[in-house]
């Protein structure tokens, strides 16, 4: 640093001592939250209490714009820049103007309604607590990157619960975010609560993630973090919360979901939860009570305005349902007429799925997204999953493309298959 004579060397000492405690303060890297045609959320975690600031511009060697917390906050950082472009590539440090990175940027969603491109990268059960969970999560960010052409950035991230084991800071910090860091600095990151998440009524949870509870970026306001929705170019995304267990708290969920969806008049409609609706897995949807109570209450809504994806997690295993409508009881009680396509919905074989837009009942796929870190041996083969991986070592996730009217899906499993490649399963909808 070159000093001017005229300048008190104190002072100078002072605030260069200021700028490295700043950045010593940091203690979880920033990670994007919601993200709007208009605006960005960006979070992070420092130390102590402190004013958290963004910097960020266009251009990564000119930050020069600058938003600050509003309020004081302890060491939950949560910064929302608004007044920005739709579609637009923006740069942004937490630390000082001078430090853009390559990697560390947010790109606004486009108008309501676009075609895209659009690609989602979907993970579940992230937050085990082993060093070999690690490993395999690392392995997990690491194909992702591979089959993204060498990037990390996804459109946005549907994070499907157990985001840790018991929702304490340390777990989140070690199993989940430190594991995704080059991930979650770029992509924007949207959460489903876990039965794991919720060891504390999901207070750490809540504290951690920004969620579009007041229909931020599009849906309906839910009034209520647990559960909500958003949408993305052409795309409607409701999730769902499977822990409330009190009769006001489920009717009010219902309720809002009604007319969540009634209002969505976009080509996509995804849902996300944590424990699912049709699962062989571990935790059998044909044997607990309160699958059925979910497949009564939330199957018909969701059907009945056209759902397309059903994503879902608590199993760490892999399966994948043809195209199914209507199938409320369980997976024995399925006949022709819960049948929409038996096929595997693949353009080099049989051929792709096809629906109708925006019409009730012309099938869903439900898929049992495996664990980021750990997998367990699936008790049962339903016949309603022709496409589905059991045991050890089948970690993994699941791609989502959409541009325009057609809709990709792809299991990057951890492991090879016999052909030496990480695609595991694959399949296509067009509309």
């Amino acid at each position: 640093m070159k000093l001017n004579s005229t300048e008190p060397i104190g002072v100078l000492l002072f605030l260069v001592m200021c700028s490295i405690q700043a950045s010593a303060q940091i203690t979880r890297q920033p990670y994007l939250q919601i993200i709007t045609p208009t605006s960005a959320t960006i979070s992070w975690q420092s130390e102590t209490g402190v004013i958290g600031v963004v910097y960020w511009g266009t251009q990564i060697s000119q930050l020069d714009e600058k938003t600050t917390e509003s309020e004081f906050e302890e060491i939950y950082h949560e910064v929302k820049i608004g007044g920005l472009i739709p579609g637009t590539k923006y740069f942004y440090s937490v630390e000082d103007s001078v430090h853009g990175a390559e990697d560390q940027y947010f790109i606004t969603s486009p108008e309501p309604g676009s075609i895209g491109p659009v690609r989602i990268w979907v993970i579940s059960d992230f937050g085990q607590s082993t060093s070999e969970q690690n490993n395999r999560r690392l392995e997990t960010v690491a194909n992702w990157r591979s089959f993204n052409n060498n990037s990390y950035h996804a459109d946005f991230i549907l994070s499907l619960g157990d985001q840790s084991e018991d929702d304490s800071r340390y777990q989140l910090q070690h199993n989940y975010f430190v594991q995704l860091e080059p991930v979650l600095k770029n992509s924007p990151l949207f959460t489903v609560i876990g039965n794991h998440d919720f060891h504390d009524s999901a207070i750490n949870y809540l504290k951690t993630f920004a969620l579009p509870a007041n229909a931020e970026a599009g849906g309906v306001p839910s009034g209520n973090e647990e559960y909500y929705s958003f949408s993305y170019a052409n795309i409607h995304v409701v999730v769902l919360c499977t822990e409330i267990d009190n009769e006001s708290g489920i009717k009010a969920q219902i309720e809002w979901l009604k007319k969540d969806l009634d209002n969505n008049k976009l080509d996509w409609l995804v849902a996300c939860m944590h424990r699912p609706l049709h699962s062989g897995g571990y935790h059998r949807s044909d044997l607990e009570e309160d699958f059925q109570v979910r497949r009564n209450e939330w199957l018909p809504i969701l059907e009945s305005h056209g759902v397309d994806l059903i994503l879902q997690g608590h199993n760490h295993v892999y399966e994948r349902s043809y195209l199914l409508d209507n199938l409320i009881g369980k997976t024995t009680t399925v006949t022709d007429a819960n049948i929409i396509n038996m096929g595997l919905g693949r353009e080099d074989k049989e051929g792709a799925y096809h629906k109708l837009k925006n019409t009730p009942h012309k099938g869903t796929i439900f898929i049992e997204v495996p664990g980021g870190g750990v997998t367990t041996e699936s008790f049962e083969h339903y016949s309603i999953f022709p496409v589905y991986y059991s045991g050890d070592d089948k970690e993994g996730s699941v791609v989502v493309d959409v541009n325009g009217n057609r809709m990709d899906v792809h299991f990057i499993c951890d492991e090879m298959n016999e052909k030496g490649s990480h695609v595991w399963d694959y399949f296509t909808i067009i509309k």
